[in-house]
């Protein structure tokens, strides 16, 4: 009689489980962090396919029509080559957007704007307008290689960005290692090596950059080349130190951050432009000369405010450093998935390993780097943190 009963409250509990708020919570939490990422390697795509466009372009034209006549006659302009002037045009375009935004969603102006002039010339804010305008792209653009390196050495040094971001945050914000195990540290890096060697080897081409200005070679080509790398991840820890060691609001940290950038372009701009280096009344002649190319550059400007909106929403729901690594390392998964679903729709899907073996092996490689990835995660959330990297507080200090 009591087993039959047991048995009927069995048959009466539902199939599936509650689950847990926790389980809930960390699952909702992966999937954020996984829509910030993909946002941030599809931004980071379609930034270097416009760029590639916009500097691409041979001859500018600009149709016109004679209303009396009906004859269609175009201006023909030069080619635009001003990655100078477009840095201007990008960092006062992000500013007043940000501005604006800040203006509208803030709460606390004049708190705001009496923290930012009261820590305006800590190493921290020089430190984040520094990197911010020599780790942008169309400044890395004046720098071009003239010769190759090997793969190994090209993926590491790629990968070099991981322990630089973790060596950022130790000296800037004072968390050992970065916050981060050894283990941790040791296991991205790895990770996203073996990612990146994974995409050139899929590919079958070496590109490091693109350039449209100086080219440089030995000694002075890996030097340059290494602070470019190192850059971008200085600049993502200097926007976490501001946020959360100086209580920045990070809207009005991104506006005067590019209104400061645009202010310290000027001088170079007038400098480049006496030197004989680039043509500034000629970057603007060309720019608004054709109705195609200065809508380019406007969408290159809403591309680059939604790039540097996810990279802050990235560092605010993680830190730096994994901010860093992360888009380190699935910047290469991103083009893997984009080239597979070419693939795939090029031929049948059984068929892929077969007329693609090469790659097919090279993708199952890339997929243990991600799984690499998940155990660095798995092992850093089980160790203890320190304060600095505790999510709740870093949290509270990014509240718009």
């Amino acid at each position: 009689m009591l087993s039959n009963a047991r048995a009927g409250s069995e048959e009466q509990q539902p199939l599936m489980q509650k689950v847990a708020p926790s389980s809930m919570g960390g699952a909702c939490f992966l999937a954020v962090v996984g829509a910030l990422v993909c946002g941030w390697c599809a931004l980071d795509s379609w930034q270097h396919q416009m760029s590639s466009e916009l500097f691409g372009v041979s001859q500018v034209a600009n149709p016109k029509i004679n209303m009396a006549t009906g004859e269609v006659t175009a201006d023909v302009s030069h080619p635009f080559n001003y990655p100078l002037t477009l840095a201007f045009f990008q960092f006062a375009f992000m500013g007043v957007i940000f501005l604006a935004i800040w203006c509208m969603l803030a709460k606390h102006h004049a708190a705001d704007i009496a923290g930012v002039g009261q820590n305006l010339f800590t190493p921290q804010w020089t430190g984040l307008v520094a990197t911010h305008i020599f780790s942008t792209f169309w400044l890395q653009s004046l720098m071009m290689p003239v010769q190759m390196m090997s793969p190994g050495i090209f993926a590491a040094s790629r990968a070099l960005q991981v322990p630089a971001a973790a060596g950022f945050r130790w000296s800037t914000m004072g968390a050992r290692f970065g916050g981060h195990p050894i283990s941790t540290n040791a296991m991205m890096f790895g990770a996203a090596t073996l990612l990146i060697y994974s995409q050139y080897a899929i590919a079958e081409c070496l590109c490091i950059w693109s350039g449209h200005g100086i080219e440089l070679a030995g000694i002075a080509l890996f030097i340059i080349y290494l602070l470019v790398l190192i850059l971008p991840a200085a600049n993502a820890v200097c926007m976490e130190s501001v946020m959360v060691n100086l209580d920045t609001n990070p809207l009005f940290m991104l506006a005067a951050m590019n209104i400061l950038a645009c202010l310290c372009c000027v001088p170079i701009l007038g400098f480049a432009h006496f030197a004989g280096w680039e043509d500034v009344s000629m970057a603007f002649t060309v720019t608004m000369a054709s109705r195609p190319l200065y809508m380019l550059v406007l969408w290159l400007g809403v591309q680059m405010v939604f790039f540097s909106a996810v990279a802050v929403a990235l560092i605010a729901m993680v830190d730096s450093f994994w901010a860093v690594a992360l888009t380190t390392s699935f910047k290469a998964v991103f083009w893997w998935c984009s080239s597979l679903l070419n693939m795939y729709m090029s031929c049948p899907l059984t068929n892929v390993s077969v007329q693609h073996p090469h790659a097919s092996l090279w993708g199952f490689i890339m997929l243990l780097g991600c799984l690499l990835v998940g155990f660095a995660a798995k092992e850093d959330a089980s160790t203890p943190k320190d304060p600095v990297m505790d999510t709740k507080a870093r949290s509270d200090n990014v509240k718009v």
